[in-house]
């Protein structure tokens, strides 16, 4: 009889085979279809960028609701595509779990983390990082591997900052929220940017 490690091992190898042999990398023209379906959240994220300076995890139920029906309408609109997009999976990585199977504990924590962004220390924060990532997108153009450094640099100054007051404010349960996006998000985006410590 088989363990239960001794399924998982199994279910786990079936998984990688199905993601190996049946979703192979997107061309370019597979690409620029999911690049046309996520036209909307991006549009999305540059308003609320501009209305708050900067998009970070925490955000408001009226917020939270919007992001996660443009998400639901993004995940209709490539079911199409039958291969393996890397913009299909950094948007995963950041919203899935948010508008999937978090979605409840996020509904449950959204007016704590409103009211979160009105707080002086962490709008402190977040003015802190929004400058961080402005000086580090003068890198950009001159050096990735320098304007990744710098962006990893910013977030993890904000997570350090923003932590003890989410904590004091809406509980640990909401920061394991805030940090299993950001870790999920990072881990596609940004995957040499460790930042264990700042979420723990």
């Amino acid at each position: 009889m088989r363990t239960m490690i001794s399924e998982l091992i199994v279910g786990l190898s079936w998984l990688f085979w199905v993601v190996e042999t049946a979703k192979p990398k997107c061309d370019y023209p597979s690409e620029q279809k999911v690049n046309t379906c996520l036209q909307p959240m991006l549009t999305f994220a540059a308003q609320l960028q501009s209305d708050t300076g900067m998009q970070l995890p925490v955000q408001g139920r009226e917020v939270f609701t919007q992001l996660c029906s443009i998400y639901a309408d993004f995940k209709d609109c490539v079911k199409g595509v039958g291969c393996d997009s890397l913009s299909e999976d950094a948007v995963d990585a950041s919203y899935g779990y948010m508008c999937g199977s978090g979605q409840s504990l996020f509904e449950k924590h959204a007016a704590c983390f409103a009211k979160v962004e009105t707080e002086k220390e962490y709008i402190s924060c977040k003015i802190a990082a929004t400058q961080a990532i402005a000086e580090a997108q003068k890198n950009k153009a001159t050096s990735t591997e320098a304007y990744l450094s710098d962006m990893c640099r910013a977030m993890d100054g904000y997570l350090r900052c923003s932590h003890p007051i989410i904590i004091a404010h809406c509980g640990p349960e909401a920061w394991k929220l805030v940090s299993t996006v950001t870790r999920d998000s990072l881990g596609v985006t940004m995957p040499d940017c460790d930042m264990h410590s700042a979420l723990l």
